[in-house]
């Protein structure tokens, strides 16, 4: 079976709370930073989940992980989609694999037992629409580079590998044979830097990983600026001349700046109130991999992924109802 893109990442389930300034600043006591992911245990997540709770919220739970939403949206737009990872025999595990399944993305590796519980985050969106991630990896721990399917990555037009995996010894390995099978079978290959927490912890993972020439990077402002050590992006462009093909950094509402090998763009922001900015990233990566797959240039493709992620940002969750996928690309073609 012939698929447009393949994604490789963490299975986890999301939890999303809305907070308010109070409970906001109260994170600080916890050593969490706002606006980025921090790795935590399952005991710790657990009692803030509970914390959250007691205070009357509700969460949202959704299929989640950064690569998932990103197939999931390119799925949702018409792409045939395969996501690798791994999930627990658990409520949480069954629940993901299901929602893979409702959103058409296929997937090989089915749920198994283990003393590990399937991955979870916990998503706190505070009133400025920024989201704030704990996550408790879980089974991810276990997932290693026998789980891929080197049959999925020879028959597939894009990879796609989120950069979270570089957190671990086993998700580097992971993304080397990912990246190695790839070039092998003339596999176009595309890696978000996932979280500017990650790029400061793990640079000289993600430059191996770089250095081994991916097609296409995606990444936003903060995280292209960790990764090129300054504080002027006109500068950590420049940069990421000399290290990618073609790459794309977003700037949140102010759009998306880019290159793709022949020529720089600069794209302006959609313009819309912003409720929650996680899976922003996401659903643009998403839209930029579908888009590309129909033919598009970076460029227009990029303005896809714009467009898309200005929608979900006016959404609580990374994920926006089915009818709105259909709508936003009749919309937009």
């Amino acid at each position: 079976m012939k698929f447009d893109i393949c994604a490789v990442g963490s299975a986890l389930v999301d939890f999303t709370f809305s907070i308010d300034n109070e409970y906001e600043k109260s994170l600080i006591d916890y050593g969490i930073p706002k606006g980025s992911m921090t790795l935590i245990e399952k005991e710790e997540q657990e009692a803030l989940i509970k914390e959250l709770m007691e205070m009357e919220k509700t969460p949202d739970k959704a299929c989640g992980g950064s690569g998932t939403n990103s197939i999931v949206a390119a799925s949702l737009f018409g792409a045939n989609c395969h996501m690798t990872c791994i999930v627990a025999d658990d409520d949480h595990g069954r629940f993901y694999i299901e929602d893979l399944a409702a959103n058409n993305v296929s997937h090989t590796n089915t749920p198994f037992s283990s003393e590990l519980s399937s991955g979870r985050c916990l998503v706190m969106v505070s009133d400025d629409a920024e989201r704030t991630m704990c996550t408790n990896l879980g089974i991810n721990t276990e997932f290693s580079s026998s789980d891929i399917d080197e049959e999925i990555i020879k028959n597939s037009h894009y990879l796609f590998l989120e950069g979270y995996l570089v957190a671990s010894p086993e998700g580097m390995e992971i993304c080397k044979k990912a990246i190695k099978v790839a070039k092998e079978n003339d596999t176009k290959i595309s890696i978000s830097l996932s979280d500017p927490n990650i790029v400061n912890a793990f640079k000289d993972e993600i430059k191996t990983l770089l250095d081994m020439q991916c097609d296409l990077i995606f990444c936003n402002e903060d995280e292209a600026l960790a990764y090129t050590a300054t504080n002027n992006l006109s500068d950590a462009f420049e940069i990421f001349k000399k290290i990618a093909a073609n790459f794309l950094i977003t700037q949140g509402s102010a759009g998306c700046i880019g290159f793709d090998s022949k020529n720089e763009f600069n794209l302006p922001g959609e313009k819309v109130e912003a409720i929650d900015s996680n899976g922003a990233g996401d659903m643009f990566a998403g839209a930029v991999l579908f888009a590309i797959n129909t033919g598009l240039s970076l460029e227009n493709a990029a303005k896809f992924g714009c467009y898309s992620a200005s929608r979900v940002v006016s959404n609580v969750g990374p994920r926006l109802i089915k009818e709105e996928y259909i709508k936003i690309k009749k919309n937009f073609f």
